[in-house]
């Protein structure tokens, strides 16, 4: 993507845009973009909540000045009004990881854009329709490989307790914690939703004694933006921020990092070969797929964790049976009433 947004800049003349789901991701991009590019005189322009206004009004005058020839940005570009103008102007705008875009305040929106569209997606199958009636899905490009050789993760399904807390799940993995701790791995413990975060990080501080840090949605990029969400009366979780977490998970060696589903898109973490995913059976196929995704992306033996049977909240997408209809999730001989929680 990155060499088909440069050709398509010095081609055209104009700039490109990227639009990553998650300001995580952008801030990857971005590094990347820039550290390509350095020496160059092409600018590259971020663009996300975690970025003051300011910053915004500076990158969009340099981007009126020829000086931006690249925008990366998050859902913020497809969603606001005047910064999805400067999308519609665009040489070239490539989504990447499009199956993490919500349907009705995103890629609706797309639809109307007059520019050259490139959709990334590691399973485009899922959005087939939407891909389609935009044209995408009769004029694509498949990697048949990796770029650099690498071992196939090994994907372990191990079934919990019904009920069972994200934290405790986490022993079912604790022989391959151990053994990547000893190999000086980064760690993934993934949980369902931002309150399990919390507890699965203090659970494996108090098991294996190393400081493990934290990754959810409600976290501030900076103490610029932790301060502008205040004044705004939005609710910060934590007292350090998205980036401090990212740079010591990078940084650190062996290293665990807890997070929500936010690091299934996209990310790129050196030496991450181990990846727990608590509740498996609550995200879709392709959400998996994607947090799988995470590790395994060097030459060394990875190994991805699913803990299943714990929760009656399945995903949709994998409760269809032959008919088409939609599969019970009640224990046969349950009666529905009995999971009413009554005071005696």
């Amino acid at each position: 993507m990155f060499r088909v947004a440069v050709t398509e800049a010095l081609r055209s003349g104009g700039y490109v845009c990227l639009v990553a789901p998650t300001r995580d991701l952008v801030r990857q991009d971005c590094t990347y973009f820039r550290d390509r590019l350095e020496g160059t005189g092409l600018g590259v322009g971020e663009v996300h909540g975690g970025i003051s206004p300011g910053e915004r009004r500076a990158m969009l005058d340099d981007l009126t000045k020829g000086k931006t020839r690249f925008i990366v940005g998050s859902a913020m570009l497809i969603s606001t009004g005047p910064l999805w103008d400067i999308l519609d102007r665009s040489a070239l705008t490539i989504i990447d990881d499009v199956n993490a875009f919500d349907e009705r305040e995103h890629l609706r929106l797309l639809e109307d854009l007059d520019c050259p569209l490139l959709f990334a997606s590691a399973t485009p199958s899922e959005l087939q329709r939407f891909l389609e009636r935009v044209g995408a899905f009769s004029n694509t490009v498949t990697m048949r490989g990796m770029p650099f050789d690498v071992l196939p993760t090994k994907i372990h399904r191990i079934a919990g307790v019904w009920g069972e807390p994200a934290a405790e799940q986490l022993g079912h993995a604790e022989a391959l914690i151990r053994e990547h701790l000893e190999r000086k791995s980064r760690i993934f413990a993934v949980g369902r939703t931002r309150g399990d975060v919390p507890k699965i990080a203090k659970r494996l501080e108090a098991t294996y004694g190393i400081p493990v840090q934290q990754l959810r949605g409600d976290m501030a990029d900076s103490a610029e933006h932790s301060k502008r969400n205040r004044r705004s009366g939005v609710k910060v979780y934590g007292a350090t921020t998205r980036v401090e977490e990212m740079r010591s998970f990078r940084e650190g060696a062996p290293a665990i990092l807890a997070a929500t589903n936010l690091i299934g898109s996209g990310l790129d973490i050196p030496a991450a070969d181990l990846i727990i995913i608590t509740d498996s059976d609550a995200f879709g196929e392709s959400e998996v797929e994607q947090l799988i995704g995470r590790v395994g992306r060097r030459e060394r033996p990875s190994d991805a964790v699913l803990v299943t049977e714990t929760t009656f909240e399945k995903n949709p997408s994998r409760a269809m049976g032959a008919s088409g209809r939609a599969k019970t999730f009640m224990p046969s001989g349950m009666r529905s009433n009995s999971l009413r929680f009554r005071r005696r």
